[in-house]
Parts: C-alpha cells; structure tokens; sequence
C-alpha cells in the first residue's frame, strides 16, 4: 500500500469519525470505495486503523459536558420537523444532495396528503467547516413550493428554534444567505440512529396526529352545554 493512499485514507477516517455518523462496517465500505481501483490497498490495515480509532473516540466521548452540540442540534431539528419544517443532519455531500434528500420525503409526504412548510439541512460539506478552524455550520432552507414568503417563514422559524436551544446564530434576513451557526463545538460520537429519513417521517406524522386530535378534542361540546 502507497504512503500516499495511506496518508488519505488515514485523513478521511479521522474526518468521518469525528463526524460520529458511520458505524465500523460503514466506514470501511465508504473508504474501501475510494480506493476501489489501488489494487494494492491493505484492507486489513483498514479495519485495524477504523477499530483503534471508533475506540479512541469513544473513549474519549466519556468526559464530554452533556447536553452536546449536536445534542441540542436534534433537540432543535425534532422540534422543526414537529413544526412540519422537514430538517435533515449530513443530508449527502452537497447542497444538492441535500435539497433531492428533502424533496424526496416531501414527495412521500404529498402522496400520504401530508403537507409540510418547508425544509432545511446541513451537509457533509458544512460538517468539514463545522469540524475546522471556521467552527461554523450552515443551514440551509427554503419553502416547499420555493415560494419567498413562506421561505422567509421558515428560516425565521429555523432561526428562533435554535436560539432557543443555545446557539450563536447568524442571518441577515436574506433569501440570498444561508443561516449561520457560530462557534459550535461539534461532538458526536456513531450511535446506530437513523437522525434522517425514518425519524422525520415519525415526528411530522406524530404531529399531524397530534394536531388531529386537539381539532376533535375542540369539537366536542363541554358538558355542561349538553343539559
């Protein structure tokens, strides 16, 4: 195996398991793919260097102060998603990928006749910032029907939400700016949970479900009126 695939190899596993995302069988396949044609490429030092290190970081995962960013972060994007504002962690690699993620659970939800307001996201991209020297991470958001007056709606909504969970935000109002997350410490460590797909279809249901029942609740005559 080449220094040079090594040394790659080596940067991008640190990268995603900081990102805390990719259990071991994930990880391997993942950097596995990117070497697919270096036939020389030592898999077994592969699977050693991902065991050594998923176990250093949990180690050191132990002395982290609870609640974690990333903590709040899902506190944040479980209350938007209840708002029906479907948000998404690590939605792919690109803002592209980001916006197909989202509408393809909007289109889920259009066939079950669930509405929603909009979506936001970040992506891996955004995470190699969050991890840097920038200590930053975008969000990005837009309506479900790119229509400006509800896309300014939901990044206000996207806005005060993460106040309200006790992060440094930045936005200027603009459809033209994503929203900024200042300063965030991000600290995650795999825990086998699908933040995504399965978790954003549960919430908005549950919410609907939730909003059906306060509507026939409301309905009901108080009985004292029924005398």
């Amino acid at each position: 195996m080449n220094p040079e695939s090594r040394e790659e190899a080596t940067e991008q596993l640190e990268k995603d398991i900081q990102f805390g995302f990719e259990n071991a069988e994930e990880l391997f396949e993942s950097i596995s793919e990117m070497f697919y044609d270096d036939e020389d490429f030592d898999e077994n030092w592969l699977k050693l260097e991902i065991k050594q290190k998923l176990e250093q970081h949990q180690a050191e995962s132990i002395n982290w102060e609870s609640p974690t960013d990333f903590e709040r972060l899902v506190n944040a994007f479980d209350e938007l998603n209840k708002s029906k504002i479907i948000s998404l962690h690590k939605a792919g690699y690109t803002r592209q990928d980001s916006i197909s993620d989202c509408l393809e659970i909007l289109s889920e939800l259009k066939e079950n006749q669930v509405s929603v307001k909009g979506y936001c996201y970040y992506h891996t991209q955004d995470l190699e910032r969050a991890i840097g020297d920038e200590e930053m991470l975008y969000i990005g958001y837009d309506s479900y029907n790119r229509e400006d007056k509800l896309a300014l709606e939901v990044a206000h909504k996207v806005v005060d939400v993460l106040k309200k969970n006790g992060f440094n935000v930045k936005w200027n109002g603009s459809l033209e700016k994503r929203i900024e997350i200042l300063d965030i410490n991000w600290k995650k460590t795999v825990d086998n949970i699908d933040y995504n797909y399965s978790r954003v279809i549960k919430l908005i249901n549950t919410s609907i479900q939730g909003d059906e029942k306060n509507s026939r609740n409301e309905k009901k005559k108080p009985f004292w009126k029924r005398w």
